[in-house]
């Protein structure tokens, strides 16, 4: 599978609700701050337990949005790192790519380009053109983002925390012999 956003483990950290990420993948990739342009999706959890949810394409390795849609290779394209991006100025918004989207909700959805009428496809690129990588990763408040196959933000925290969990169960055996 093509590199992807992952979440941290919730022993880790835990998703704020901030929406930083989404306010960031819209000005990056479009200039603007709008829920229509975000390629990351925050489910804020209205309950007590606050665990939010984030959505965002998985990079699938079959690539049924690639498959779905009727200007392969033009619109929606597969670069060499095997991560699926739209070409907004070829798509023509017929939609066919988010009804292919096996998650639910799709990762895809249709948006206005900025100045038109003409309707596209957003979906997430992992910041493709960006040598910082994805810019929701790199501005993630609670640092509970990160990218699959390689180390999160967040392993040095965990590794931390084993360690103290290991000297607190050795000192535990001490006094206990």
């Amino acid at each position: 599978m093509a590199k992807h956003i992952v979440v941290a483990p919730r022993e880790a950290t835990l998703c704020t609700g901030c929406g930083s990420c989404e306010v960031v993948c819209a000005l990056t990739h479009d200039g603007v701050v709008s829920p229509s342009y975000k390629r990351i999706s925050v489910q804020l959890d209205r309950g007590d337990r606050m665990l939010h949810r984030i959505y965002t394409c998985q990079q699938c390795d079959d690539h049924p949005c690639y498959d779905a849609c009727p200007k392969q290779g033009e619109a929606m394209c597969i670069d060499e790192n095997g991560i699926v991006y739209v070409v907004s100025e070829e798509c023509i918004g017929c939609g066919l790519c988010k009804q292919a989207c096996p998650y639910e909700p799709a990762r895809i959805h249709i948006a206005r380009r900025i100045g038109s009428k003409k309707r596209v496809a957003v979906k997430c690129d992992m910041g493709r053109t960006r040598p910082e990588g994805p810019a929701c990763v790199e501005h993630c408040q609670a640092v509970c983002l990160g990218v699959s196959g390689e180390p999160g933000p967040w392993e040095a925290a965990l590794a931390e925390m084993a360690k103290a969990a290991e000297a607190m169960a050795a000192a535990q055996m001490e006094g206990a012999e």
